[in-house]
């Protein structure tokens, strides 16, 4: 859309109503004078009067409009101050109308006429040369060009007219004002149109036009007209083209003041100027003229030299298109050279299947903006279970999912946020001008916009994402507040799936201490620093060991489970941990199966992470392991957590897989996490572990004895094995068989066991059946 249909639609304001109606009293006025003189001389002025203080109150409001540059503001008051000098020398035409009427129809002034004219019409001139007309020489050289062309042309006119005014008996003192009159205004055009076609001075393209007419009705009708029509005493053709002259700088100044503000229209490039043409045209016609009068072999030479200079201003033409079109190809070729290093640029810098920026950019960005010394937030977001939707549907419908993401990035982040894609699943934000907790805020307003399912390929899916966020400090570079954002985002990932966190001195230290012992188990893994205890697991009531269960111990490093199970989980070290674990314990299984046989454990349990859940494999790794060591798969007891098969997925899978080989499935720490009975539908357990929380209070009347007695209800009616986890004392074994219970475990009945005491216990109750068999 051009910038003209931009522009507001012309409405007619009082100053435009009153400038309208005066001009048309000033043609009424005229005509009846000039026909029937019914009113005083003075009186084809007044109208004009009016409309020229009209114009100079319209300039003036242009000037103060929002939203021009001071060059334009600079010009209207210029034009508004030439409106003002105009009327003052109309004033004086009026009174000497009065005076000497046949001055006034042969254009004759006053000096202080003279000089008001006179001035307005330089104060127009100096105005518009103080125009930028771009700064480029070769613009420069074809304005002055231009000029000269018209300058000679209007001489030759004017001169051709004075002796014709002389001949018909005109004086000299008329012609010279109206011939300077008539230059003065065809500069005025001449620079009207330079500047309409560079597009510069802050003028807009329609006010540009009314400002050309307002130049040519002033020229010709007060410069040339009365040159070669002659005026009844008393009337000027002034009273009808001045105040016409004035009503299209007033329209000039409406469309000026409608289209303040508007984005400028692109200026089109123009093969030619079309000045010399119609300057050389202009006085070809004019030569024709001149010749008619002569006749013979001047009209046939001056017939010719006109053809002549139509047929090379053709020629030129023709060259000036021709070299058009090969621009206009060429600028068709860099138009498309430069679209497609802006698409190179653009794919170097963004990511190709989301659209965002990549990592290389949003780090840039992020050093710019540190570099600005402005309060800045960079923000992580890890998706949770993007692995699971890849593993389940497929990598389409990742891709689709991890677009979708992005969309609502755009959606949700304020402008002059920046979003980007740094790798598989990670997010990068960059929020300038907040500060931490001005960050939070519309972090959370993201992560619930994240919470609503949105579809991909075909699916229904809820996305949630841990988002770390660091905040810039003086000094701040973008490597360090990235690193500070990561040590943040892994913090809210352990604290739960779909939450943030803010950086801060306590998590660098937990983060360092973490980097520390993840460093240290690593080094007692491979250094054989680990060892494995088992705990039984009774018979209620006679507590007969039923099985084992396996857990791990650092007994160099001096740090309980409880400290470096996690740590191992965030590092991803428990994977080869697990995976030593499994491979030690079944080890230790098969020993001891071919030492005590059926007196050996019946079941051994170990405990597997959601992190290992989620390997590819796992479910293989187990295979091969009984199948190396020769354990029956129904020995083998694979005991999770709820929270790591809560979202089913791959862990789910992997489950279900592990029961298809026989291995038998147990539900640890029950009731501690996300508890759902639909998760008891789902989860292929064969046995349910009671957490210890609902056993210390088994033996009153608390509320953990009414859910430890609903659990074992549960149990029986899925057809599941109940175990009760941290029994200490006897009330609490006697408690737990009154309600039902049949397995437990806790230290009432054993400590956790080296492979040593356990070998022992079990020798001794081989020895106590061979015994009891033989009496």
């Amino acid at each position: 859309m051009t910038n003209d249909r931009r522009v507001a639609r012309l409405r007619l304001t009082p100053l435009l109503a009153t400038a309208a109606l005066m001009q048309v009293t000033a043609i009424v006025l005229y005509a009846v004078n000039a026909t029937h003189p019914r009113f005083g001389p003075a009186w084809g002025w007044l109208p004009g009067i009016v409309l020229m203080g009209v114009t100079a109150v319209a300039c003036w409001q242009t000037a103060g409009t929002p939203g021009l540059d001071r060059v334009a503001v600079r010009l209207w008051r210029s034009i508004s101050m030439c409106a003002a000098l105009i009327a003052l020398g109309t004033i004086g035409d009026a009174r000497q109308s009065m005076v000497h009427p046949e001055r006034v129809s042969q254009q004759q002034h006053d000096l202080p006429t003279s000089i008001c004219y006179t001035a307005g019409v330089v104060l127009v001139i100096w105005a518009l040369l103080r125009l930028p007309l771009g700064g480029n020489r070769s613009t420069t050289t074809r304005f002055v060009l231009d000029a000269l062309t018209i300058g000679v042309t209007v001489t030759v006119f004017a001169w051709y007219f004075t002796v014709r005014a002389i001949g018909s008996g005109v004086g000299q003192r008329t012609t010279v004002p109206m011939l300077m009159l008539a230059v003065l205004g065809l500069i005025v055009a001449l620079a009207l149109v330079k500047v309409a076609m560079t597009g510069m001075g802050g003028l807009e393209h329609g006010t540009l036009r009314w400002f050309a007419a307002a130049a040519i009705l002033g020229t010709v009708g007060g410069g040339l007209l009365p040159l070669v029509v002659h005026m009844p005493p008393g009337l000027s053709v002034s009273q009808i083209f001045s105040p016409a002259t004035m009503l299209c700088v007033a329209l000039a100044a409406d469309r000026q003041r409608r289209a303040a503000g508007q984005p400028p229209r692109p200026v089109r490039r123009r093969l030619f100027s079309v000045v010399p043409y119609a300057a050389v045209a202009a006085t070809d016609a004019l030569l024709l003229w001149v010749s008619g009068d002569s006749g013979g072999i001047v009209l046939v030479v001056a017939a010719a030299a006109t053809v002549l200079t139509t047929l090379v201003a053709a020629r030129q033409i023709g060259a000036l298109r021709e070299n058009g079109r090969l621009l206009h190809r060429v600028d068709q070729q860099l138009t498309q050279l430069n679209e497609y290093q802006e698409e190179l640029t653009h794919r170097a810098t963004h990511d190709g299947l989301t659209g965002l920026a990549n990592r290389a950019l949003f780090e840039q960005s992020a050093q710019d903006l540190l570099g600005r010394g402005e309060p800045l937030c960079l923000a992580l977001v890890d998706l949770d279970d993007f692995k699971t939707i890849n593993d389940r549907l497929g990598h389409a419908v990742g891709d689709a999912f991890l677009a979708a993401i992005a969309e609502r990035f755009r959606t949700q982040l304020r402008h002059g946020d920046l979003a980007a894609r740094l790798g598989g699943d990670e997010f990068g934000l960059l929020l300038p001008g907040l500060t931490g907790a001005e960050a939070a805020a519309v972090l959370g307003r993201l992560n619930e916009a994240m919470g609503r399912p949105l579809r991909a390929g075909g699916h229904e899916l809820l996305a949630r994402g841990s988002i770390g966020v660091a905040e810039a400090w003086p000094g701040a570079t973008a490597a360090e507040l990235l690193r500070r954002a990561d040590v943040a985002m892994y913090a809210a990932k352990d604290s739960g799936k779909g939450r943030f966190a803010i950086y801060d001195d306590a998590l660098e230290r937990t983060h360092e201490a973490d980097q520390q012992l993840g460093a240290d188990l690593r080094r007692a893994l491979d250094a054989g620093e680990f060892t494995l205890v088992y705990q039984p697991i009774v018979s209620l009531p006679d507590g007969a060991w039923y099985g084992l269960e396996t857990l791990v111990r650092w007994p160099a490093g001096k740090v309980g489970p409880d400290t470096f199970i996690p740590i191992a989980e965030r590092t991803g070290l428990i994977v080869p941990l697990g995976s030593w674990i499994l491979r030690t314990a079944l080890a230790q299984l098969a020993a001891w199966d071919a030492e005590f046989g059926a007196a050996g454990p019946r079941h051994l349990g170990v405990n597997v992470s959601a992190r290992q859940l989620r390997e590819p494999g796992f479910a293989q790794e187990v295979r091969d392991a009984l199948e190396e060591f020769g354990v029956r798969p129904e020995q083998f007891v694979v005991e999770v957590t709820e929270t790591a098969v809560f979202d089913g997925g791959v862990a789910l899978d992997t489950l279900v897989a592990l029961k298809q080989l026989g291995v038998r499935v147990a539900l640890d720490d029950f009731g501690t996490g996300h508890s759902s009975l639909g998760l008891l539908r789902t989860v292929p357990a064969d046995s349910l572990k009671v957490d210890k929380s609902f056993v210390a209070g088994i033996d009153g009347a608390s509320e953990e004895a009414v859910i430890a007695a609903a659990m074992i209800q549960i149990t029986r009616g899925l057809h599941l094995q109940a175990v009760a986890e941290g029994v200490e004392t006897a009330a609490q074994a006697e408690a737990l068989c009154d309600l039902g219970y049949r397995f437990a475990q806790g230290y009432h009945f054993s400590r956790p066991l080296p492979p040593a005491e356990v070998r022992s216990r079990l020798a001794e109750s081989q020895l106590a059946r061979s015994s009891m068999a033989r009496n």
